[in-house]
């Protein structure tokens, strides 16, 4: 795992913090619960995987941390309104989120709804007028389209939908495209972004970036599906039946771990494009590797 990007990634997890608190409205803003729910939401914690794959692809491609700030915060904002929504007792019902409870459990279901509508609002408010993108309209609008084909219904949404109401029997190309929507949808989002702001990327470079978003997203969700194997066999319901199966409990262990080595050398090999600047991407190569050694470990 790559030692230098290991190094910026609490700067760039400090960078996205600052930028996320200074976007949020404060708490004391009337609607005081509503403020306080959405900030809750965004700023008790996670890893900020998604701006770590945006830092990371601009500095692949040669962009500045500075002109990927709002993206950054924006795929950040989508990814909280999408777990606050998500937790939803009309969705997956979750009590607790990160150590804590969920935000429908502390604000109640109707304040949690409006607060995770109120951050997807306020993603496209940070890319109209996020100063790091000041006199750059073109920017602008490329990163409106590319989030909003994402997070959409071609995307995240969809890919929701199609976790609900998929079936209990999909095969592996009807499995893999609902996991590249719901899943894969913002991490394009965050590789893509930097192409946005720097178009004249050559197309090698912008094709090395969808190629790697492609692999992690899917390596991401089949990890996620081994974690969660062992709780979901124990919270299965004759309510369930109609939602897709994880790509685990559909096709196997074995036929899993040999779809993530896949996966991570995808990863790798477009990291080959980048040289030197790709560093940040191989260390998300590594966090992914790492997972699938453990992961192999464990069944072993």
């Amino acid at each position: 795992m790559s030692d230098h990007f290991e190094q910026r990634r609490a700067e760039c997890q400090a960078r996205v913090n600052a930028a996320l608190d200074a976007c949020l409205p404060a708490a004391e803003i009337i609607p005081r619960p509503l403020h306080t729910a959405m900030r809750d939401a965004v700023l008790r914690g996670g890893k900020r995987l998604r701006p770590l794959l945006c830092y990371a692809a601009a500095e692949a491609v040669g962009v500045p941390d500075e002109r990927v700030d709002a993206p950054a915060a924006a795929v950040e904002l989508l990814h909280c309104y999408s777990l606050v929504h998500d937790d939803l007792p009309c969705m997956d019902d979750d009590e607790f989120r990160r150590g804590l409870p969920t935000i429908h459990r502390i604000y109640g279901e109707e304040t949690a709804l409006l607060a995770g509508d109120a951050l997807l609002t306020l993603v496209w408010e940070v890319l109209a007028t996020h100063p790091s993108l000041s006199g750059r309209n073109d920017a602008r609008v490329a990163l409106i389209e590319l989030f909003a084909q994402c997070a959409g219904s071609a995307g995240m949404v969809g890919g929701q939908e199609l976790d609900l109401h998929g079936g209990p029997a999909p095969d592996q190309a009807e499995l893999e495209h609902a996991y590249r929507a719901k899943t894969g949808g913002l991490f394009r989002a965050a590789v893509l972004a930097p192409v946005c702001v720097q178009p004249e990327t050559p197309s090698n470079l912008r094709h090395a970036l969808e190629r790697f978003g492609d692999a992690l997203g899917l390596a991401f969700q089949i990890r996620d599906d081994f974690k969660d194997k062992e709780a979901d066999a124990q919270a299965q319901t004759a309510d369930d039946s109609a939602r897709l199966p994880s790509w685990v409990a559909r096709l196997g262990e074995e036929a899993a771990r040999e779809r993530l080595a896949e996966l991570v050398g995808a990863m790798q090999e477009a990291c080959g494009e980048f040289g030197a600047g790709g560093d940040g991407l191989r260390w998300l190569a590594g966090f992914i590797n790492e997972s699938l050694s453990g992961i192999a470990a464990a069944g072993a």
